[in-house]
């Protein structure tokens, strides 16, 4: 009887699926182009600590029907609703994030006020001590913030900051979001192993090109 032997590729590997435990590292990065013909944001800068992230992505479908029966099911995405709760936030953070007015100490509020187009990228540690790279590549942060404060009873109870936006493909291609698992990064990925040594240094795209 003859017997079959099957070589596995170093390029190969068990998938790994590692709970999450842990968020940190929120980036913002300030859109300058999001058209049709070329996506362009600055260089990120570091938001306040993050305590957690809460990421709701939304998708319809719609069925299609014909001889009595669903023909096809047609599935559209509709966007990314984010929650981000941070330590705290100063002056500078939120005028990158609401387009409020930062002049000479003084933060000033308007009505006007239009919150501008950002890429935001976070990372999440899994079990395995790996992490998970995230970027979502175009949204506002326009539905403002949630805040509280109360008076000192006996103890200090610090409170945080949590602040929500509506997240969107991009036009130049309607990507919305890149990520890269570490744990399931092999030999011959390495585009994305590079990609997360400096994963914040700006948006990444999958080709290693500018974000």
């Amino acid at each position: 009887m003859s017997e079959t032997v099957t070589q596995v590729s170093d390029t190969e590997q068990k998938i790994v699926r590692s709970r999450t435990c842990g968020c940190r590292d929120f980036y913002i990065a300030k859109l300058t182009q999001n058209d049709a013909k070329a996506y362009v944001a600055e260089t990120p800068v570091k938001l306040a600590r993050a305590i957690k992230a809460k990421v709701d992505e939304k998708w319809s479908s719609e069925k299609i029907y014909s001889d009595d029966g669903t023909e096809e099911v047609i599935n559209s995405y509709e966007g990314t609703e984010i929650e981000l709760e941070v330590n705290a936030l100063a002056p500078q953070d939120r005028q990158i994030l609401f387009g409020q007015l930062y002049e000479n100490g003084f933060l000033v509020k308007t009505a006007d006020d239009k919150a501008p187009e950002v890429a935001v990228g976070w990372r999440e540690r899994k079990l395995n001590g790996k992490y998970d790279f995230k970027w979502l590549y175009a949204g506002k942060f326009a539905e403002g913030i949630s805040e509280e404060a109360s008076t000192k009873e006996g103890k200090l109870s610090p409170t945080t900051k949590s602040i929500k936006g509506s997240f969107y493909e991009r036009s130049l291609d309607n990507a919305y979001e890149i990520s890269v698992d570490e744990s399931n990064l092999v030999s011959g990925d390495t585009k994305a192993a590079e990609a997360i040594k400096a994963w914040f240094s700006k948006v990444q795209e999958k080709n290693g090109g500018l974000g």
